[in-house]
């Protein structure tokens, strides 16, 4: 999609308030500071989305109206965004694609901006309940062991919450999307509002991220 532009999490264009001089000899800097997001019904329409796609790989699960707009921002702001799926690294599409290949596959082409890196599946077949929660705070955990880097988060289950919350992130902080909107404590947006309307907001109050060289 020629009209997509992917940003690298390895760049960070908040240093020092301007874009990173890429012809500088000076090392890129990397990003202290993470958005977490879920991906199924999170950034995309549903869980029904990838399950289709098992189905059948030439579907392409629907994204959410500006997800991959509001994930570029958060990068252009010097922020690293990981993807924490449930989804498993076990099972291979039809077409012999990986979870994995498959998942990277719909982000990049989406305009999702990262890193292979940055995804993050489950074990086995995929994870669920308890299980989900302990597998993707797990992840938090390993990539953020201060518990103070993980800035913002994005998920539509109650799983997503749980983890987030576990992980000792702001409450103030973390969106939920969907049908639960408006429950469990945290920020709430509908279907209406993801992501079309909460994009601009966001973004024009988020600070830029500090980086390391």
């Amino acid at each position: 999609m020629s009209n997509l532009r992917i940003f690298p999490a390895f760049l960070c264009v908040a240093c020092s308030g301007k874009a990173t001089d890429t012809s500088s000899s000076e090392a890129p800097c990397s990003p202290q500071k993470i958005v977490a997001t879920d991906i199924d019904e999170t950034l995309t329409t549903s869980d029904g989305e990838w399950l289709q796609q098992l189905g059948d790989p030439t579907h392409v699960p629907a994204m959410r109206p500006d997800a991959h707009t509001l994930m570029q921002g958060y990068a252009e702001l010097g922020y690293r965004v990981v993807y924490i799926t449930a989804r498993g690294e076990d099972p291979v599409l039809l077409d012999g694609r990986s979870t994995r290949e498959a998942t990277w596959d719909w982000l990049t082409e989406q305009g999702f901006p990262g890193q292979p890196e940055d995804l993050f599946l489950a074990d086995g077949i995929g994870v669920a309940g308890d299980a989900a929660v302990a597998y993707k705070s797990g992840v938090l955990g390993a990539l953020d062991p201060s518990g103070s880097e993980a800035i913002w988060a994005y998920g539509n289950a109650e799983t997503d919450i749980l983890a987030f919350l576990e992980h000792g992130m702001d409450d103030a902080h973390i969106f939920l999307v969907g049908e639960l909107a408006g429950t469990m404590g945290v920020i709430g947006l509908t279907d209406e509002e993801a992501y079309a309307s909460h994009t601009p907001a966001q973004l024009a109050g988020v600070e830029p991220a500090e980086c390391a060289r």
